[in-house]
């Protein structure tokens, strides 16, 4: 029998008699990286969700974010200082409110995305594919990189520099935290993007097969 018989055969054949379609098992490595970066989520979840909460809690929230962007010297120079003082300052309650509310939003969209992919590591009816999936990890990298670039724009409002090596900072991080969280953001939205890709194909794949 020739390869073309061959393939007609198959494409004429019962969708019953044909083999099914099996996912290649992650590597043991995969999932503890998988495992690795839901912590890393998990927490930065937990950073912007406190974040957030705090400035609800305070009652002169307002009145202490003006004193914060003003004070600092992004604020008078630098390459934010022209967004600061015709957009930030003159809309300080605006601007405030839009902080608070995207910390609030980044802190459970991250942790329900780290959740998301710890659960997919578990066995069992617990750790079954869902449809959602592609959804949550697509939102989940767009925070990603929201945080990320929030936190960048925070350490250049601080006017802050490069780390290098400084006797003065013996006893601090050695790394800014706000430009520490850009890294650890920017990695969280490229493994949620790479799993979204991934999770699409997957759906697509078996919407094909259950067409056929």
């Amino acid at each position: 029998m020739t390869s073309r018989a061959h393939v007609r055969d198959i494409d004429q054949a019962p969708v019953s008699s044909r083999a099914p379609i099996t996912a290649r098992a992650l590597p043991a490595s995969g999932n503890a990286a998988l495992v690795s970066s839901a912590i890393v989520q998990g927490a930065l979840g937990i950073e912007f969700a406190l974040s957030g909460l705090n400035k609800l809690a305070d009652a002169n929230y307002v009145a202490n974010f003006t004193s914060f962007v003003s004070a600092n010297p992004g604020a008078t120079a630098g390459p934010l200082s022209w967004l600061v003082q015709s957009v930030v300052l003159p809309n300080a309650a605006l601007v405030s409110s839009v902080l608070e509310a995207a910390e609030l939003a980044l802190g459970p969209i991250l942790l329900v995305g780290a959740l998301e992919i710890a659960r997919r590591r578990l066995s069992g009816r617990l750790g079954a594919a869902h449809g959602y999936e592609a959804a949550v990890a697509i939102v989940a990298g767009v925070a990603g990189l929201a945080s990320a670039g929030l936190a960048f724009s925070i350490f250049v409002l601080m006017g802050g520099v490069l780390p290098t090596v400084m006797p003065g900072r013996a006893f601090t991080t050695a790394i800014p935290v706000e430009l520490l969280i850009v890294p650890l953001g920017l990695s969280v939205a490229w493994v949620e993007f790479g799993r979204f890709l991934v999770l699409r194909r997957r759906s697509m794949s078996v919407i094909a097969h259950a067409q056929v």
